[in-house]
């Protein structure tokens, strides 16, 4: 709150035409604000200053800021902002740096490959979709699949290096988890990406991305959990493998 007792007349008038005009404060020089409320621009820089901005400029990014907050505000009484909030918390964070032995230990792995096998069941099926569709568009051949009793091609065992990326958000899925296990077996080096690194398909990994974001589960089995990490992980990876 700021206190008005030791402002001018002319500056309690500058200052209740800033708060009540807020676009036009953001929108006009302080030449134009000065002709506009009949005082000069010295003037104008005394108040702002006396409301405790050391500039015109400081004020106008500090109103900016104030609009988006209302702003946002006034929407979140209007719309579900829960996965704003959940992006917002995993894009906040340090990721190149909460991430960079699994990049690194990825990228090593991938120098020496040219097939990749996504998998996953249900919403991770499609991801595991889209995760192979990136990598192929970087040149890496990647096929999916999303069932875990299908054979996997003959030809796909032909690579020099053997890479599975399976993806789930629990890490427990039974078909999940026995088919890295399998995988494993037949000498595929498994990447997961899970919520997080405490599941057992993380536990059978070689190296595992997890991105331990706040589950939900509707309907009792229903998991919507926000996937928007995932698809961040998916083409960090891709970037990577296709910069080798």
């Amino acid at each position: 709150m700021i206190d008005l007792n030791n402002f001018t007349p002319t500056e309690i008038l500058i200052y209740n035409y800033l708060i009540s005009h807020p676009d036009k404060a953001l929108s006009l020089s302080i030449r134009q604000l000065g002709s506009a409320i009949h005082v000069s621009s010295a003037s104008i820089i005394r108040c702002i200053k006396k409301m405790g901005y050391d500039s015109f400029q400081e004020f106008k990014f500090n109103l900016k800021q104030q609009q988006i907050i209302l702003q946002n505000q006034k929407l979140a009484v209007d719309y579900d902002t829960e996965i704003v909030d959940s992006a917002s918390t995993f894009f906040n964070r340090p990721l190149l740096q909460q991430y960079s032995h699994e990049l690194a230990a990825f990228k090593n792995l991938t120098s020496n490959t040219n097939n990749v096998l996504f998998f996953g069941i249900g919403t991770s099926g499609v991801l595991a979709q889209y995760g192979a569709r990136q990598f192929s568009n970087l040149g890496i051949n990647s096929i999916y699949n999303v069932d875990p009793f299908y054979p996997l091609p003959q030809q796909i065992h032909n690579g020099t290096t053997q890479i599975a990326i399976i993806l789930s958000v629990s890490g427990e899925t039974p078909e999940i988890v026995n088919r890295a296990i399998s995988l494993k077996a037949d000498n595929f080096h498994i990447v997961s990406i899970t919520n997080n690194n405490f599941c057992t398909l993380a536990k059978v990994s070689e190296i595992n991305f997890s991105y331990n974001v706040s589950p939900e589960v509707i309907k009792k089995d229903l998991n919507i959990t926000t996937q928007i990490p995932v698809i961040f992980i998916l083409e960090a990876l891709a970037r990577n493998i296709g910069h080798g």
